[in-house]
């Protein structure tokens, strides 16, 4: 099965310290490395016949589940940003003082837990064991380590690729960072799925309602040669602070629609892509639809296509 990317669910421009440099880098690179990881070891173990010697199915194995652990963290990780996180809801601070005796006592614990890993690598889960129906913090090294039948609802990453580019060896920063940039809404919306024996929940924030397509889509018409005109609609103050978009894409600026979109062939389908897929290219592409156009959004903009491996080209007026 193909694991495909999920766009990032936080806005990245707006966490209080950490940036979005930093928090970009890490969903492209770090997240998407990931993912492209996890589809290679599956393509070389769907390519193994029945002679393969066993350490080489055996280390197959490992590397799977190392990059099927990566890849989830990392897209809980992601899905646990963006919130006021010094104002801890009722229900949450209810359920953290039921199995911890005070949010303090858990704060103590988990911060602390985090401080052990500075310097080091690994994640910090606040998790919760069906078996035991109970909460309880936990380290996770290599990806992998977990309880059996436990659910994590809150992720810290510790890997140094979390923080080394906004805080360098400063680990305690980056910690009260993630601290103040909780989104407790994910949290106890995690916690009350897990605790009705729920699936954690897969938080893509994009525009259900809006024909799109994901960026696995959209490379493989690409790779069929299908006539799909690419429209890079990101913002001018975003696009200049660049010097590539996506290699056949074509920038136009997304306030003066009016302006160029004469220049479209009205019979070819359109993909727009904006930065991460959130308003500008939604905006667009329903403009663009109400025109007549076959529009459709990419789902994760531009990043989730950097974090696909996707190729990319340097803007014409960059050179």
């Amino acid at each position: 099965m193909q694991q495909e990317i999920t766009p990032i669910a936080v806005r990245p421009w707006t966490l209080n310290g950490i940036s979005e440099r930093m928090l970009v880098s890490h969903y492209e690179n770090n997240y998407g490395g990931a993912v492209r990881t996890l589809n290679a070891v599956r393509a070389d173990l769907a390519a193994l016949d029945a002679g393969a010697p066993g350490y080489r199915l055996r280390a197959l194995k490992r590397e799977e589940i190392i990059a099927m652990g990566s890849v989830t963290l990392h897209e809980l990780y992601f899905g646990n940003l963006g919130g006021e996180g010094n104002k801890i809801p009722d229900r949450a601070r209810t359920i953290l003082e039921e199995h911890f005796g005070s949010v303090g006592a858990w704060r103590r614990e988990f911060v602390g837990t985090a401080r052990s890993l500075a310097g080091g690598s690994g994640w910090v889960l606040l998790t919760y064991s069906r078996r035991q129906r109970r909460f309880w913090n936990q380290v996770a090294t290599n990806h992998t380590q977990a309880a059996v039948d436990a659910a994590p609802v809150l992720v810290l990453d510790m890997y140094e690729h979390a923080y080394h580019m906004d805080f360098g060896a400063n680990a305690t920063a980056y910690i009260d960072a993630f601290m103040r940039n909780i989104d407790w809404a994910a949290v106890i919306y995690r916690m009350d799925a897990v605790r009705a024996d729920r699936s954690l929940p897969l938080e893509d924030p994009s525009d259900k309602a809006l024909p799109s397509l994901s960026v696995e889509e959209l490379a493989a018409q690409l790779a069929k040669g299908e006539p799909v005109q690419v429209l890079d609609a990101r913002p001018r103050h975003h696009i200049s602070r660049t010097v590539d978009l996506m290699e056949g894409a074509i920038w136009r600026d997304p306030d003066r629609v009016d302006e160029w979109i004469g220049e479209l062939a009205p019979d070819r389908p359109v993909a727009v892509y904006c930065a991460y897929g959130f308003h500008v290219g939604c905006s667009v592409t329903k403009t663009l639809r109400e025109r007549g156009f076959d529009a459709r959004y990419i789902r994760g903009g531009i990043s989730a296509w950097y974090a696909t491996g996707g190729s990319r080209a340097l803007r014409p007026d960059a050179g």
